[in-house]
C-alpha cells in the first residue's frame, strides 16, 4: 500500500529516449518534478559487428535487446521516443521564396529531388526554417530539409512493436540533442549565445548550430570513430578490433593538461561556470587562459607514448580534414548569419572521449570549447548505478541524444509513426 501511495505522489515519467547507435544502443528516462529534471533510469549495451551485417539480423537483435533492458531496468511506462539512425537521414539546405507552412511542404519534394541519395518520393521528409536570408537582395527562408527512407521509419516501428512498446514519435538526433542542451543552458545570457554541438559518432560526425533553443545549420560527415580506426589497423598491422581497442586505451590514459591560469580569482557556484570551460584546455572565457595542449603525453610509460605516437601519425591527415570540413561548415553558418556567429563548441557522442582529437578541433576552429555534459543540471537524488554504463563522477557527452529524445518537447519536426 505504501508503494503505491508513493508512486502515486510520484512525477509522472517522461517517455523513454531510445538512441539507436551505430556501436551502442542507449535507453534514459527523464522525470521531471516541477523544478528540475531527474534521470531516473538508465541502460545501454554494445552492439555486435556480427549483427550489423544484415538488416533482419539487427532488427531482430534490437528487439530482442530493448524489450530486455526495459523488463529488467527500472523503466516506468511503455512510452518511448526514437532517434533515427544518423545513417539514415540525409540533409540538405535549401534557400526558398518565403511560403506558408502548406505551400512550403508541397514545393519540399521538388526542390530536394535530384539533390539527395534517395528517392524523395520514398522518403519521408520533415524541414526546419533556420532563418531569414539575403540572395541577391532578395528576402528568401534559410530550410534544412531531412529526409529519411519510409522503410527505415518502419524497421524502427517494427522493432519497437516486437519490443512492445508504443512508439510516441521518431525523433531525429539534432532535435534531441537541442532539446537536451537547452536545459543546461538557460540562463538570460545564453539566449545570445550560438552553439555548435559537435556529435563525433562512429561511422559520421553530425554538426549541429543552434540558438535560442533553434537549429540553424545541420550537416554530416562521413568520418567518425571507426573511420579512425580502420586508418590506425592499416598503419600498424593491426586488425580493426585491436586498433579500435587501442583507441579507447589511449584515451582512457592519464593526459597531462595545462593548468588554467585565472584572470579574475572570483568564487562562484553557478552550474555554468562548473561545466569547465578549459576541460577541453581551449577557451576564449575572460576568467582564465591556457597554453597549447601537447597531444602526446610525456607522463606516459615509453611504450604507450610509442603507441600514441603511431596512433597521432596514422589518424592526423583524417582529423586535419575533418578540422577543414567543420570550417567550412563554420563559415557556411556564420556567412549566411552574420549577427549570430558560433560562440561556442559542445563536444559530444562517443568518441568525445578522445579529447586530444577535440582540442585539436577547437584550436583548427579557434572558438571556445567543451565537453558537452548532460547530467550537469540534473537533480543531485538521481541515483543511477554503475550497471547502468554511466559514471555521475564524469562528464557523459555520449548520453545527450537518449536524454533529449526523453525530455523533449518533439518539435514540429518529428517524424510521428502516423506519418509514416
Amino acid at each position: 500500500m505504501l508503494g503505491f501511495v508513493r508512486n502515486w505522489f510520484s512525477p509522472k515519467a517522461a517517455p523513454i529516449g531510445i538512441d539507436l547507435g551505430t556501436d551502442t544502443l542507449r535507453l534514459a528516462q527523464c522525470v521531471h518534478d516541477g523544478r528540475e529534471w531527474q534521470l531516473h533510469a538508465a541502460a545501454c549495451t554494445d552492439v555486435p559487428a556480427t549483427v550489423r551485417m544484415s538488416a533482419e539480423s539487427l532488427n531482430d537483435y534490437l528487439s530482442q535487446t530493448i524489450r530486455a533492458l526495459v523488463a529488467e531496468g527500472n523503466f516506468v511506462g511503455r512510452d518511448c521516443v526514437m532517434s533515427v539512425p544518423s545513417a539514415s537521414v540525409h540533409l540538405q539546405h535549401l534557400r526558398l521564396p518565403r511560403l506558408d507552412e502548406a505551400e512550403l511542404k508541397k514545393a519540399l519534394p521538388w526542390e530536394v529531388k535530384d539533390k539527395l541519395p534517395i528517392d524523395s518520393a520514398h522518403a519521408v521528409l520533415r524541414h526546419m526554417i533556420a532563418g531569414d536570408v539575403q540572395v541577391n537582395n532578395e528576402p528568401r527562408q534559410e530550410v534544412i530539409v531531412m529526409a529519411t527512407p519510409k522503410s527505415a521509419v518502419s524497421q524502427m516501428l517494427y522493432v519497437a512493436g516486437r519490443a512492445r512498446l508504443n512508439v510516441m514519435a521518431v525523433n531525429v538526433e539534432a532535435r534531441a540533442i537541442v532539446d537536451c542542451f537547452s536545459h543546461v543552458y538557460r540562463r538570460k545570457a545564453d539566449a545570445d549565445v550560438t552553439v555548435a554541438y559537435i556529435d563525433l559518432g562512429c561511422l559520421t560526425t553530425r554538426v549541429t548550430i543552434a540558438r535560442a533553443g533553434r537549429i540553424m545549420f545541420a550537416r554530416s560527415i562521413p568520418i567518425g570513430g571507426d573511420t579512425l580506426s580502420h586508418a590506425v589497423a592499416k598503419s600498424m598491422q593491426i586488425s580493426f578490433e585491436q586498433a579500435k581497442l587501442l583507441r579507447i586505451q589511449l584515451a582512457a590514459a592519464p593526459l597531462q593538461r595545462p593548468v588554467p591560469k585565472p584572470v579574475e580569482a572570483q568564487p562562484t557556484t553557478d552550474v555554468d561556470d562548473l561545466l569547465s570551460f578549459a576541460v577541453l584546455g581551449i577557451s576564449s572565457d575572460r576568467r582564465q587562459t591556457v597554453e597549447p595542449v601537447n597531444v602526446i603525453v610525456p607522463s606516459l610509460t615509453p611504450d604507450v607514448v610509442e603507441q600514441a605516437t603511431s596512433v597521432d601519425a596514422a589518424t592526423a591527415p583524417l582529423i586535419q580534414q575533418l578540422c577543414e570540413e567543420l570550417n567550412l561548415c563554420r563559415r557556411y553558418h556564420d556567412t549566411t548569419f552574420t549577427q549570430s556567429r558560433v560562440d561556442r563548441l559542445v563536444f559530444i557522442g562517443g568518441e568525445a572521449r578522445q579529447r586530444p582529437m577535440c582540442q585539436r578541433i577547437a584550436q583548427s576552429l579557434g572558438v571556445a570549447a567543451q565537453l558537452g555534459d548532460p547530467l550537469v543540471r540534473m537533480s543531485k537524488t538521481t541515483r543511477i548505478g554503475p550497471e547502468c554504463g554511466i559514471d555521475l563522477t564524469q562528464p557523459q557527452p555520449a548520453w545527450a541524444v537518449a536524454i533529449g529524445l526523453s525530455m523533449g518537447p518533439l518539435a514540429d519536426e518529428s517524424i510521428t509513426a502516423q506519418s509514416a
